[in-house]
């Protein structure tokens, strides 16, 4: 059977039956404790779709960007460019759906878990480059059902909308310190990269140009401190996703 008449079929399943860390316990994307859903290795299969953590786009998941697509055969295809994707291999292990990807020395293990039916989480990500340990802690990352009841009660956002192609795509992740940007949408600004309290956070309106001062990591999270004209202040990457940046 072709890969997309699984995925077809396990879509119809849904509309009728509808920074680093070794200890993940440290590490919960729910505040609450939550009952894991007993799963078998069917269960993954089919698309889903990345929810954003943008705040100023709550209730919202990625139309394209990120979206897994787990095939039956043991395949997984996630789209992390506009017109580009990467292929894992995955399998099933007590609960555990283990994604694995290789090149050369360099190896990436993602560890995923269903929270519900249609509520996908991942809780690990490992990697090794040039044969030795580099990451290893828990993305917290969510994913959302496509086609499910769950996706339809929440926002879309075309995040390569803004990107003609992969060419002229700017990556929020990669910005140069001494770089100028104009933004496109009304953008938060901390005055730290630490937890602020959301009095102390300020926006900056579409049009605001920014320039790139310095650049930190913070749990695989790319923070930027900007200079917004006499004022300066720190962005979250994640922010900037969706936006034309030029």
């Amino acid at each position: 059977m072709p890969k997309w008449m699984g995925i077809i079929a396990a879509l119809a399943i849904v509309g009728f039956g509808l920074l680093f860390s070794n200890d993940l316990t440290k590490h919960q994307s729910h505040s609450t404790p939550v009952e894991i859903l007993a799963s078998t290795s069917d269960d993954i299969v089919g698309q889903w779709r990345s929810v954003v953590e943008n705040p100023t786009h709550p209730n919202t998941v990625a139309q394209r960007y990120m979206r897994h697509t787990f095939f039956s055969d043991g395949e997984l295809v996630v789209e992390n460019e506009e017109n580009n994707s990467i292929s894992y291999e995955w399998r099933y292990d007590n609960g555990i759906f283990i994604a694995t990807r290789s090149s050369g020395t360099n190896e990436f293990i993602e560890h995923f878990r269903l929270i519900d039916r249609d509520t996908l989480e991942k809780v690990l990500f490992q990697s090794t480059i040039g044969g030795k340990p580099l990451a290893n802690y828990n993305p917290e990352d969510e994913f959302i059902r496509q086609g499910s009841g769950k996706e339809g009660s929440m926002e879309m956002l075309d995040i390569f909308a803004s990107a003609n192609s992969a060419m002229n795509f700017v990556d929020p992740s990669t910005l140069s310190v001494g770089s100028s940007y104009t933004l496109s949408r009304k953008t938060p600004i901390a005055p730290d990269y630490v937890a602020s309290d959301l009095a102390e956070i300020r926006y900056a309106p579409p049009g605001q140009m920014i320039e790139i001062i310095e650049q930190t990591l913070v749990e695989n999270k790319m923070w930027y401190r900007v200079r917004t004209g006499d004022s300066e202040g720190w962005i979250n990457s994640i922010a900037l996703f969706g936006q034309d940046l030029n």
